[in-house]
């Protein structure tokens, strides 16, 4: 073992020491308090992203990094969440404790007050403060234009996504995914391959709203692990796209 890593064991021994780590409870206060000590004493440290890395491996919590720290909002300890999405009722459910949807609030306020037009917010089952049985829960901002837009000649029409086709790295259904693809709501998939419509296309989700040019050939591995293509439109608000920049991103962020 290497002398930062002697030194980051020994400080998480220190930590975690007055916590019960044979519950969730016990893991999730141990987590917080090895993070709260990485803002206040390692912020400037070159190697704080590793004790975190320490950290989050020991207490089996997915990392975050030394930029999350100043970058999101601070999450207080009490902090849960839970989303629970019916596959029957067309029901969602949001649960949190007092902390819970005050971190909520906090970040929904910064992302309102967020200047950068791609800024999003992924808040992941299993990673503070949801819970393990949670749904997975992305928020966004939005003009009133991406609701409401109006194109050429009055036509109703929802505004074009800025996005490269080539660059999409997954795919993930926000409603109810087409019926002949045995795919699941709110997974993410890795896609495979994109291409340009030649209009041939004999399996595809139909989006009235959109322009004819932007539709592409997505395709994919489905939950049975068979490979599937079909066309989507690149505008279609019940079909969210990632590249693999926001998939890393997506990754370490846990808080």
């Amino acid at each position: 073992m290497s002398k930062p890593a002697e030194r980051h064991a020994q400080l998480l021994d220190e930590i975690v020491g007055p916590f019960d780590l044979s519950h969730d409870f016990g893991r999730k206060g141990a987590y917080e308090a090895a993070i709260e000590y990485a803002r206040k004493h390692l912020i400037d440290d070159p190697l704080c992203d590793e004790f975190l890395a320490a950290a989050a491996k020991r207490l089996d919590f997915a990392p975050i990094t030394r930029e999350n720290l100043d970058s999101r909002v601070r999450l207080p300890k009490e902090a849960w969440l839970d989303l629970w999405i019916s596959d029957e009722d067309d029901e969602v459910a949001l649960t949190g404790t007092r902390e819970g949807i005050q971190y909520l609030i906090e970040l929904l306020t910064q992302l309102r007050d967020a200047t950068d037009p791609e800024q999003h917010i992924h808040l992941d089952r299993g990673a503070l403060p949801m819970t393990d049985n949670s749904a997975n829960l992305v928020l966004f901002k939005e003009d009133e234009t991406w609701f409401t837009g109006v194109g050429a000649e009055g036509a109703q029409e929802f505004p074009q996504r800025e996005i490269d086709p080539k660059s999409i790295y997954a795919i993930q259904f926000i409603h109810y995914p087409p019926d002949d693809l045995p795919i699941s709501a709110h997974r993410l998939y890795r896609v495979m391959k994109v291409e340009e419509e030649d209009g041939k296309a004999t399996s595809i989700k139909e989006f009235g709203e959109g322009t004819e040019n932007r539709y592409y050939r997505f395709s994919f591995v489905a939950d049975n692990d068979e490979r599937f293509t079909y066309t989507f439109h690149l505008d279609d608000p019940a079909v969210n796209y990632f590249t693999h920049r926001e998939i890393l991103s997506l990754a370490m962020k846990a808080v």
